[in-house]
């Protein structure tokens, strides 16, 4: 009887480790996805079993042992965001790599499309609930692909266009500063906001908008915006290089964080922390990182994290700005309004970024720019501490400030 726990033990540990370092294997059909949220449980509940078995631990005990053991996950994943929300530094720890296994919007079938130009816009007509540990939202997209209503299509005087930001990642539909701005404005505006967009994609998306009633153009920027717009405005530009065939291969790796599946929390920890391999070559870090982890839950702190604070360089900083003023430039072609221009970065929006613009800006003498510092008012509790978007709250900020700057500068007459 034994012989046959420890096969199932040896068996289940064997599998486990498959699904943990050549999960890659199952992201290439359909059916390796089902196969892998399948085979997750399964493994835990066999070495669970025969583990438990071998050291005549209760057969109900032994079935009880993976039921626990995510509880556990969940917990602490809950007490990080829950310590993190009023925190004035986010401190999540491991937390940081979730954004690894997020449902990404932009891929997942039932809200995108792929495009030649665009590379994949959002579904048109589509709608459902996009969710992740910390949100759940309804999205319900227009005609044409975006997350707004059909009435904002016609004769718009506010366009925003960005990236998840100004798409609202994480918020309700009414809550994204773009929804919030028409309603305090007054005036018709469209969200063309679309997650992971350069500003050379939001340049793209903008032509394809009725403009002419447009009296004024807002841009949200982000540092990924970078990679995008250094490929696009090279001059040997090769222009959209994400063909259909790669855009349907990463549709169906996406499925593999879409909804929750039996020990998902349990099988991210193991995996991420790469504990098999861990707990022979680096036995005290190991011990080291769970007594860290259980002391800030016991004591309901943030992790300790003595990590300087990332601070943009003045040559990534002057990248950034040479490459957006390039894509400026194609805009100011088609677009002569008024434009206000904002920089958001995931949980923290630091001031390098929005100095170098606006320094920038004074030389170019565009008397019709303006720049948003939301910088002067967003902070850590602004964003989610996981996901690193802007929560409710911090939608609700920029697009006061927003407001704000629309009415002194006069910007929609």
């Amino acid at each position: 009887m034994n012989q046959i726990r420890l096969v199932i033990f040896m068996t289940g540990l064997f599998l486990l480790s498959v699904t943990v370092y050549k999960w890659q294997a199952f992201t290439h059909f359909a059916w390796g996805i089902i196969l892998f949220k399948a085979l997750v449980p399964i493994s835990f509940l066999m070495v669970c079993y025969g583990f438990g078995r071998l050291l005549r631990i209760p057969l109900i005990l032994c079935l009880a042992i993976p039921i626990l053991l995510e509880s556990i996950c969940w917990l602490y994943i809950s007490h990080v965001m829950r310590v993190n929300q009023t925190a004035a530094v986010h401190r999540v720890g491991i937390l940081e790599q979730w954004i690894n296994y997020r449902d990404v919007i932009q891929f997942n079938g039932q809200f995108s499309n792929y495009s030649p130009d665009l590379g994949y816009t959002l579904r048109p007509r589509s709608e459902g609930y996009h969710a992740d540990l910390e949100y759940k939202n309804k999205f319900k997209i227009n005609s044409v692909g975006l997350r707004d209503d059909e009435e904002s299509l016609q004769n718009p005087k506010i366009i925003f266009v960005g990236d998840s930001f100004t798409m609202g990642w994480g918020v309700d539909q009414d809550k994204t500063f773009a929804q919030l701005t028409e309603k305090q404005a007054g005036a018709n505006s469209i969200n063309a906001g679309i997650s992971s967009y350069g500003t050379y994609r939001e340049m793209l998306l903008f032509k394809k908008l009725q403009r002419d009633s447009c009296k004024l153009l807002v841009i949200q920027y982000c540092d990924n915006d970078l990679e995008e717009n250094v490929a696009r405005t090279e001059p040997n530009n090769q222009g959209q290089l994400l063909t259909s065939e790669k855009f349907r291969k990463v549709t169906v790796f996406n499925h593999l964080n879409e909804g929750y599946f039996p020990m998902r929390y349990a099988y991210f920890f193991l995996r991420e922390k790469h504990l098999f391999k861990r707990i022979f070559t680096n036995p005290v870090e190991v011990w080291q990182d769970t007594f860290d982890a259980a002391s800030s839950w016991i004591s309901g702190k943030p992790l300790v994290d003595n990590a300087p604070p990332f601070i943009q360089s003045e040559a990534a900083t002057i990248q950034h700005t040479e490459n957006f003023f390039k894509v400026l430039a194609k805009i100011r072609l088609i677009y002569a309004g008024n434009i206000v221009v904002m920089h958001i970065a995931g949980r923290y929006t630091k001031p390098e970024m929005i100095n170098a613009f606006e320094a920038k800006a004074k030389k170019e003498e565009d008397t019709k720019l303006y720049f948003l510092r939301n910088t002067d008012i967003l902070t850590t509790n602004d964003y989610y501490p996981i996901d690193g978007h802007l929560n409710t709250k911090g939608h609700q900020k920029v697009a006061n400030y927003l407001n704000k700057l629309i009415q002194e500068k006069n910007l929609l007459n």
